[in-house]
């Protein structure tokens, strides 16, 4: 199908700054005349020469030099010359989409005098740190456009440790550059900067890649290149007084760098086959490239975006195969024919993966010609920008404001943005669903759509690139293609349009025996981020890691069912997405199997995660903290047992590419304390991660979250000399010597009431003491007490099931919820309690325990067998009145064991608004975590109805189905408590109607 042209695909006003589509031509007969290599102009030195010349003097192609300046003609930094024409520039940048500028008087930002935008006083709490170093000073106004940049590599040139300690603002050396796509590696790599590109579509040109090459190897020994997982480039080694002259050589040759890192827009990916692929449904170049051009303002900076709530992905689909993986982008656009056979696209919203959570992308219900996707784009993203959250980062991505918002009335709202508010609804069927192709590899070579053409797909293992690999690199597209490389989100290239007769020229050049066309079965799948080596997230080494492994493996078994997907991740903010591979390894930090003190690099690994049409990904890990020395016995079985792997009689010899793996400059600060970092004091128990002191722990905001997964401050604990964090698993035994005030069943303890709290008219928290200060109670999670008295008139012993409110942690007292009945004669009983007077308490009591992360052990009253229900990922809870009691024992425990990764989804339903307990409680646990969400239901709003936000009726089926899980085999159980009417007459009946069986829920 025949794309429009780029600049039809703006909405109005001047073309494009787009590069010209690379036509497809054979290359010339005659040898190009040989170049020699003239200095590299900018500000990061001559170090090239001497570093490529080696290379280069025994090589036959040509080795051309990057464009030398044009003097005056030298494209400068975007920005106005002066502070006072900041509007006008802004406004100019903007004109020429002609895209509709909405106001609403409840967005939660607004523009300033400047054109940018700025959140609103009402909407500051609550924030975060990130949120907060953009109020305190707009990294697009102050770094780009006013020349901030430009200052700081000035003041920081002559001693870069001296000026940041000077500076004393890690916000300013380490965050706000990245709005420029500079990023201060201060853990691993201090002084130096990693630079992320923007290459729309992953197609690059030979001078680009040669440029690239030039800029990594003006670095040294610290400088690399990395293909990453969005067709995209990024280079390492970078020191911040070169940033502007390398940034204008990258404008000289039509490369773009601007917003780029932290709440940004990340590179519009596209078909890497685009243009020559037998299968193409549409050519995604000059959509994506149309897409950069409205992202970064035509390279001049996009203030009406250059402020989001988190960062955000978009990708355009052009073939049957998803290269894209639009189910991981927050806006994708898939091929579509409307009714009247026009030509556009469906849109799927909301897909990421973080540290908390991994959300598959959902049908909005939309289609737009093909010269509406920027539009739709502006106003997908101008959405967000005024009503995504601020505050929790782990809440902050597009999902969490689309199902706050309803997918209707997100629609709708994007509806209204788009020019003349025009936005069908999607077309029935996509050009994807009934395709015949299987997902191709392209790596090999390949038949084009144009006769006589090939292409030739190389592996790079974990996407590393040297300046020597990027020049050879350059040459070869120039020498045998048509002057163009197609980057992949698997972190390989593509050289297009090699005619025939040259391909066996080409496969005999040395880059391709380095990064050969025909790797093995699971290298070939292997994907990596950048790990430990530079990034400070990172709990291990991954790419090296990756590549050893996947080299033992095919030395080992025989993979007869294709090649192997394997992703490695070193954080759980998963740069590479392991929730789509077939295997994938997110790295960690565990005690050390042996027993030997310390920690040891360890992987959680996920199974069985698709990528494709209908593709699903795999949220939660299988297996958990499996030491990296024991991954090639332990991956060996998960590849015979779930991938068909066979073992080899013989192993065959290992070639050890990943032993010569290059081990650039930075490796010197991957152990010990580096430099400009304090003592290592906190370790955040979620991820792992190290906190090293650029000021005490203790004065950090309270708002401060995990650099690497998001966790809040009260997930990191002090690093010991000798122990290791401990995580808070559920209690099975008790240790010896733990002073219990609870006998055991049968027996019983008589407790004092020290308070009593209203928290309602008819609600009170009670306070018993425990024998002790140092006394537990002694319950566990999911058990509860009887309480009971005797009668004063009849002499008859009342008793009552009650679930304390405060659990283990709390030493010396525990608190229970009491909700008083005009009839209820234990609630009479105690509401009449005063302080001294005594109740008494027998117990644990139960046939319900959580016993482990995702475990329930049930025990049957009549027989005494106990059933294990384990491997639960998701917890429905359904809730009546004081039912919720022993829901919030469960919840807090889940949510305070670091480890436990279960969600939990709440319906918590009442008469009226008044009579919901502890709404606070479950407000603020919602807020905190973000696996947590709570519906409330109640039968009459009466006086609040305006103000109410959850349901109005019955708990019932429909209730159910739009706010728990839904039933999936032994990974979802149900947790039931409240009124027994409630439970027999409603929620059994339509718990049973959706598929859940009687072993996928459990009645306190």
């Amino acid at each position: 199908m025949q794309s429009i042209p780029a600049h039809s695909l703006l909405p109005a006003g001047n073309p494009a700054n787009v590069t010209a589509q690379v036509a497809v031509r054979a290359p010339s007969p005659a040898a190009p005349p040989p170049n020699t290599m003239s200095p590299l102009t900018t500000g990061a030195g001559v170090a090239v020469a001497g570093v490529l010349a080696g290379t280069m003097a025994a090589r036959r192609v040509r080795a051309s030099a990057v464009a030398e300046p044009r003097g005056s003609d030298r494209v400068a930094m975007p920005g106005p010359a002066s502070k006072d024409e900041l509007a006008a520039f802004n406004e100019e940048t903007m004109a020429k989409y002609g895209l509709p500028e909405i106001v609403r008087e409840d967005a939660h930002v607004m523009k300033d005098a400047d054109g940018y935008y700025v959140v609103k006083e009402a909407f500051q709490k609550p924030t975060n740190p990130f949120e907060r170093l953009k109020l305190a000073k707009d990294p697009m106004k102050e770094t780009i456009h006013m020349a901030g940049l430009e200052a700081a590599a000035a003041a920081s040139a002559a001693d870069f440790a001296a000026w940041d300690e000077a500076m004393n603002d890690p916000d300013e050396v380490d965050q706000r550059y990245k709005w420029a796509g500079l990023f201060h590696r201060r853990k691993n790599h201090y002084g130096r900067y990693m630079m992320r590109m923007k290459i729309p579509n992953g197609v690059v040109s030979a001078a680009q890649v040669r440029h690239l090459a030039r800029v990594v190897a003006s670095c040294g020994e610290d400088g690399c290149a990395d293909i990453t997982t969005r067709q995209n480039f990024q280079l390492r080694g970078l020191q911040l007084k070169d940033a502007p002259e390398v940034l204008k050589g990258c404008a000289d040759v039509g490369l773009c760098s601007l917003q780029s890192g932290l709440d940004n827009v990340r590179n519009a990916t596209g078909n890497p086959l685009a243009g020559f692929d037998p299968h193409e449904i549409v050519d995604t170049r000059p959509i994506t490239r149309a897409l950069q051009d409205y992202v970064t303002g035509g390279g001049r900076g996009n203030a009406l975006i250059a402020n989001l709530p988190r960062k955000w992905n978009v990708c355009v689909v052009g073939g049957p195969d998803f290269y894209e993986h639009p189910d991981i982008n927050d806006l994708a656009f898939i091929p579509a024919v409307n009714a009247e056979g026009v030509f556009g696209f469906n849109a799927l919203v909301g897909g990421f993966i973080s540290a908390s959570r991994a959300a598959e992308a959902v049908p909005l219900n939309a289609w737009v010609p093909e010269s509406d996707v920027v539009a739709m784009t502006h106003a997908v993203l101008t959405t967000f920008r005024d009503y995504g959250h601020r505050g929790n980062r782990q809440k902050c991505r597009m999902m969490w404001l689309v199902e706050e918002m309803g997918l209707e009335k997100f629609k709708a709202e994007v509806k209204s943005r788009m020019p003349g508010e025009r936005l069908a609804d999607a077309a029935p069927k996509d050009l994807i669903e009934d395709s015949p192709i299987e997902r191709r590899s392209y790596l090999g070579v390949h038949q084009q759509k144009q006769a006589g053409l090939k292409w030739v797909g190389a592996c790079v293992p974990g996407g590393r690139l040297q300046a020597e690999d990027l020049e050879e690199l350059a040459d070869l597209v120039e020498t045998y293609g048509t002057g163009d490389v197609r980057l992949t989100v698997e972190q390989n290239f593509i050289i297009p349009n090699v005619p025939e007769d040259k391909v066996d020229a080409l496969l005999e050049e040395p880059l391709l025996k380095r990064y050969t066309p025909f790797p093995g079965k699971v290298v070939a799948g292997m994907v990596a981020c950048t790990g430990r080596q530079f990034c400070g997230f990172a709990q291990i080494e991954t790419k090296k890691e990756a590549y050893a492994v996947a080299e033992h493996l095919e030395s080992t078994l025989d993979f007869p069912n294709g090649d192997l997907r394997m992703i490695w991740t070193g954080c759980p903010n998963s740069c590479a997405p392991v929730q789509v591979a077939d295997i994938g390894l997110m790295g960690c930090q565990m005690k050390n199997p042996t027993g030997e003190k310390g920690m040891v690099d360890g992987v959680n690994i996920f199974l069985g995660g698709t990528v494709g049409p209908g593709g699903h990904l795999k949220e939660h890990p299988e297996m958990e903290k499996v030491a990296c020395a024991d991954l090639p016995r332990v991956l060996e079985d998960i590849c015979v047992e779930r991938f068909g792997a066979i073992r080899k009689a013989t192993p065959t010899a290992n070639p050890g590419n990943a032993s010569r793996w290059k081990i650039n400059k930075s490796a010197q600060y991957t152990k010990g304390t580096p430099k400009a970092m304090g003592k290592a004091t906190h370790i955040c128990t979620a991820c792992g991660y190290i906190y090293q002191e650029t000021k005490p722990f203790a004065e950090l905001s309270d708002d401060f979250v995990c650099p690497a997964c998001s966790a809040e401050k009260s997930k990191f604990t002090a690093m010991k000399e000798t122990s290791d964090p401990v995580s808070s698993r559920p209690v099975k035994t008790y240790p010896p010597g733990t002073l219990l005030a609870l006998p055991g069943p049968g027996a019983a303890v008589a407790l004092k009431l020290i308070s009593k709290t209203d928290v309602s008219a008819d609600a009170r928290v009670l306070r018993f003491a425990l024998p002790s200060e140092k006394h537990v109670l002694g319950l566990p999670v999911g058990q509860h007490v009887r309480v009971s008295f005797a009668d004063a008139v009849t002499g008859d012993v009342v008793t009552r099931p009650y679930t304390p409110i405060t659990s283990d942690d709390d030493l010396g007292f525990v608190d229970f919820c009491v909700k008083v009945y005009d009839q209820g004669v234990m609630t009479r009983k105690l509401d009449a309690l005063k302080p001294g007077d005594e109740m008494t308490f027998e117990g644990p009591v139960g046939s319900v325990t959580y016993t482990d992360r995702g475990e329930f052990t049930v025990v049957d009253a009549a027989t005494g067998d106990a059933e294990v229900r384990k491997d639960v990922t998701h917890l429905g809870m359904i809730a009546g009145g004081t039912g919720i009691t022993p829901m919030l024992q469960v919840i807090r425990q889940v949510f305070k064991d670091v480890g436990d990764t279960t969600r939990v989804s709440l319906i918590f339903a009442n008469k009226t608004p008044a009579d919901v307990l502890l709404k606070a409680d479950l407000d603020e646990l919602a807020e905190a975590h973000a696996n947590f969400s709570v519906h409330y239901a109640v039968d009459d709003p009466g006086d609040a109805a305006d103000d109410w936000d959850g349901s109005v009726g019955f708990v019932d089926a429909k209730m159910i189905d739009a706010h728990l899980p839904k039933a999936n085999g032994g990974k979802t159980q149900v947790l039931m408590c409240g009124p027994p009417a409630m439970m027999e007459k409603a929620v059994r009946p339509a718990l049973e109607s959706l598929g859940f069986g009687k072993d996928a829920y459990l009645e306190f």
